[in-house]
């Protein structure tokens, strides 16, 4: 049998599912806290958004004899440590064996600095933990997403970005119920252009000594200025600043930049972490940006979107 969605003709009354979406979220600049014990105080301040385009989680159980995981992502079979992690938490705390099919379907690339990783941790705890427990809390159910996502060295801050929406300041690190963050003002023609390539593992650098005393002292201070002058145009000068000094740009990111840059678009900088950019700009404007960015990335890797104004959610 090749998964739980093999038995779901044969086997409908035994089967019980859920669905989330979560949107995808971009960094532009973020400071690493990970010394705790407790992975609920590990995280990271900075700042970023989140976009409409992200991932809807389905996820379908069935009791068993011991617990079976089946991970789809956008029809591929793929090995899914952080989705598997979220899982074995959830049944652990639940003292459940199950069947579990899990499928993604996702509008985010994976490993470029979208979000993906948390949008499909976010939405396997959301559909899952529901399908536990009715009655559980929407901040208890995000902890396990935040936790795998710490565990598995894949993420920091965005998971508890994901919860809100919108575009943000995380002013404390953590998990959803520690972590604490504040919402800057956007207008709703505000468009992000997005473009991105897989090339910056982000377990290889949050685990680099060198890399990351770099990224906090950099970070302390940019963070701070964006907490006292919270806007767009702080956030991204800092995101600017923030990714020269930390000298991660890729030749490709450093070229783009300097062409929207010298297009007019200069609210764009380097996503954190990927070989990939953000550009924010009015909707009537995106398609030129949208254009600059189809010569460096391939129009499959470029998007357009709306900022989120809300956070992960299952959906009925």
């Amino acid at each position: 049998m090749n998964g739980l969605a093999d038995t779901l003709t044969t086997q409908q009354d035994a089967v019980q599912t859920a669905k989330a979406f979560v949107p995808g979220h971009v960094t532009g600049i973020f400071r690493i806290f990970d010394e705790y014990d407790d992975p609920l105080h590990c995280g990271s301040t900075g700042a970023g958004f989140s976009v409409t385009i992200g991932t809807v989680t389905s996820v379908s159980v069935m009791d068993h004899p011991s617990l079976e995981i089946t991970t789809d992502y956008n029809k591929q079979r793929i090995d899914a440590r952080v989705t598997e992690t979220v899982v074995q938490r959830l049944t652990e705390e639940y003292e459940r064996t199950l069947r579990v099919y899990v499928e993604h379907d996702s509008s985010l690339h994976s490993g470029v600095g979208f979000g993906a990783s948390g949008a499909g941790a976010l939405g396997t705890a959301l559909a899952l933990s529901h399908l536990l427990d009715h009655d559980i809390e929407y901040e208890k159910a995000a902890e396990f997403a935040h936790i795998a996502e710490i565990t598995n060295h894949t993420g920091l801050g965005d998971v508890l970005a994901q919860t809100v929406g919108g575009v943000e300041v995380r002013v404390k690190a953590g998990g959803p119920g520690v972590g604490k963050i504040k919402n800057i003002a956007y207008q709703d023609t505000l468009r992000a252009v997005l473009a991105g390539a897989s090339g910056l593992e982000t377990s290889e650098v949050l685990t680099n000594p060198v890399k990351r005393e770099r990224i906090n002292v950099i970070g302390d201070e940019l963070i701070t200025s964006i907490i006292k002058n919270p806007s767009i145009e702080t956030l991204v000068e800092c995101s600017q600043e923030f990714s020269q000094e930390i000298g991660l740009q890729t030749p490709r990111v450093e070229q783009a930049l300097d062409e929207l840059k010298g297009a007019g678009f200069v609210d764009s900088s380097m996503v954190m972490l990927g070989d990939s950019v953000f550009c924010l700009c009015e909707e009537n404007e995106s398609s030129v940006a949208q254009g600059i960015l189809s010569r460096f990335w391939s129009p499959s890797e470029v998007s357009v979107s709306k900022i989120a104004s809300e956070g992960g959610r299952l959906l009925r």
